[in-house]
């Protein structure tokens, strides 16, 4: 399960990606960064996804900063 943070009235959840090892037959998962989503999405698409994927948690946090500066998305 992925973890999320609320951050200013938005969420940071972290972003894997997964494959499966052809030789072992197992699912292995990669974290591969972070994604800002507003606080109201649900699975039903309500509420936005920030576009885009952010490395580091400080680097999310900065780009929660920046959206709420702008206004465009959140």
């Amino acid at each position: 399960m992925a973890k999320t943070w609320d951050y200013r009235g938005c969420v940071i959840e972290e972003d894997f990606e997964s494959w499966a090892d052809r030789s072992k037959t197992i699912f292995l998962k990669t974290r591969t960064g972070y994604v800002i989503r507003a606080n109201n999405y649900t699975a039903k698409n309500e509420g936005p996804y920030v576009p885009g994927k952010y490395r580091t948690l400080a680097d999310a946090k900065r780009g929660v900063d920046e959206e709420l500066k702008e206004g465009v998305w959140l």
